[in-house]
């Protein structure tokens, strides 16, 4: 009997040994790191300088037009805005908003001071873009809907009116440019001191343009997260952006078209505040002496060698 009775609290002692061994525990931390990177990468395809040369008369009155000159690629990890920014040297004049004039051709060129004049505003180059800007489509906010088109580059460039040397009304329409519209495509310009001011577009006497998203950082007023590369599925299943995979959906595929006109005399048209719908804008166009070739009925632009940049800032929208 009592050895039946040590062998039970022998059992006893073992299984409560080996309870007591299974609850022996080690472990280990591995702390781990995860850094979200923000990616903003603006890709060019073409070349990356451009030139116009006006050597024939129907030139001047026509315009040279650079069609698909660029192409835009976005990716990106945040939301973002895309605009094209005129900049130059600042060399000739102060505020900059004028093109550098690093060739001319006679003698006796002194600024202002002759009828042949060098102060030839940024606001010469037009731009034209496809598609348009989706953030009009989407309502942003800051886009007035009384005139959507002035708020990118994707209206028709505007026809040259011979009797009055200005950008003329299109009496049939084209395109995106309503009938009797002017000229809306000059390029957006700054001092060169900010070449990375943001445009507004926040109000009727403020419709700079972008090329994609708008000012500020309300609804529908920016470019979601995405890539030309492929489509963007938001959390839930809901397509936004780019959803269709199409290269030319969503603001990251954009092909841009440049064109100067000069008119006769050389006075270009879409530098005059009165030729364009977007001519109220505090940075669209510069004061009357910066470029004051149309100050005078004798005056008109020297013959030279002109040079200015495009610079497209892909910027988050915060």
């Amino acid at each position: 009997m009592k050895k039946i009775m040590k062998s039970s609290a022998l059992i006893v002692a073992m299984a409560l040994g080996t309870a007591s061994f299974a609850q022996l525990q080690d472990e280990q931390d591995v702390s781990i790191t995860m850094d979200l990177q923000p990616i903003l990468q603006l890709k060019i395809e073409g070349p990356d300088q451009i030139d116009f040369t006006f050597d024939e008369i129907n030139k001047y009155y026509a315009g040279v037009t650079r069609t698909g000159a660029n192409i835009l690629k976005v990716s990106a990890s945040v939301s973002f805005d895309l605009w094209a920014v005129g900049i130059s040297t600042g060399s000739l004049l102060a505020g900059g908003r004028v093109w550098d004039n690093p060739v001319v051709y006679g003698t006796g060129l002194a600024g202002g001071a002759n009828n042949a004049r060098n102060l030839i505003p940024l606001t010469a180059l037009e731009l034209h873009q496809f598609p348009a800007n989706p953030s009009i489509a989407n309502g942003c906010a800051n886009i007035l809907a009384a005139a959507p088109r002035n708020y990118d580059y994707s209206a028709q460039f505007a026809p040259f009116a011979f009797a009055t040397n200005a950008l003329g009304a299109n009496a049939t329409n084209v395109g995106n440019l309503a009938a009797n519209t002017l000229g809306n495509n000059a390029i957006y310009c700054v001092s060169p001191n900010t070449p990375y001011l943001r445009p507004t577009s926040a109000a009727a006497a403020t419709d700079e343009k972008y090329i994609a998203g708008a000012f500020g950082t309300g609804a529908n007023c920016q470019i979601n997260a995405g890539s030309y590369l492929f489509g963007s599925v938001a959390a839930g299943g809901a397509a936004f952006g780019n959803s269709n995979a199409s290269q030319t959906a969503g603001g990251y595929y954009f092909v841009m078209d440049y064109r100067i006109l000069p008119g006769l005399p050389a006075k270009f048209p879409s530098t005059v505040l009165a030729n364009n719908n977007n001519g109220t804008a505090t940075y669209m166009i510069g004061a009357a002496g910066e470029g004051d070739i149309n100050s005078g009925a004798n005056t008109y632009a020297a013959p030279g060698v002109y040079t200015m940049f495009v610079k497209y800032v892909l910027q988050e929208d915060l």
